[in-house]
């Protein structure tokens, strides 16, 4: 089966890619870096060189890998997982999952993708009783910095569900841990970590995801 993923070098794109290769599947990786694309070619995928906010180009490569399944990994987070950063970050990852996931969906489409997946989230549910159900509302009358999130994750699971011409599958990912992300050993949450223990810096604690 010919699959791509776009954004195929971050924290979720390598560890799928070595999954899918392992698989035998036909594996695109779409980076807009160089160094993301010896890296592809490295874990034994091919690698389609374009920025997701160029259409022309993302339309090239995908149009090229002519993929049967599409999945759409697009994130612009930082470095490091502290507010400051989390917020000069936010507009430039809303930018890049909105229009330049439009970008690939729509390069998916016209190339005949079967089938479009696409991370969302699972953090944003309106507070209830027990433990939260995909069919729960997501909070979009929450705080404005909150709000502005499910905004951003709603338009991009409708738009993705509600195209007719291809299976759109929506995954709400919560946090992940290990290589790559900022929870691992040495990343960025145990160097916060250690600080508090130091007494150096107070520790941005994860975002609550459903109260009672």
């Amino acid at each position: 089966m010919n699959i791509l993923v776009a954004d195929a070098t971050g924290a979720i794109g390598r560890p799928l890619i070595s999954v899918l290769v392992s698989a035998r599947h036909n594996v695109f990786g779409m980076t807009s870096s160089k160094l993301g694309h010896q890296t592809l070619k490295e874990d034994g995928a091919e690698g389609l060189l374009a920025g997701a906010l160029d259409a022309p180009a993302v339309d090239a490569a995908i149009k090229r890998a002519r993929p049967e399944v599409v999945i759409d990994e697009l994130t612009s987070l930082p470095k490091h997982y502290t507010p400051d950063e989390m917020r000069a970050a936010a507009e430039r990852d809303h930018k890049l999952g909105l229009d330049g996931g439009q970008n690939v969906l729509n390069a998916a489409r016209a190339a005949g993708a079967r089938r479009y997946i696409i991370q969302s989230t699972g953090f944003y549910y309106a507070p209830g009783p027990g433990l939260a159900h995909e069919t729960d509302p997501l909070a979009l009358n929450a705080s404005p910095a909150i709000s502005a999130n499910v905004r951003t994750y709603t338009q991009l699971e409708n738009r993705t569900l509600g195209a007719e011409d291809l299976e759109g599958v929506a995954l709400r990912y919560g946090f992940f841990y290990g290589p790559g992300t900022w929870f691992r050993p040495d990343g960025d949450a145990a160097h916060q970590v250690l600080s508090v223990i130091n007494g150096q810096c107070s520790m941005m604690l994860p975002p609550r995801i459903k109260s009672n």
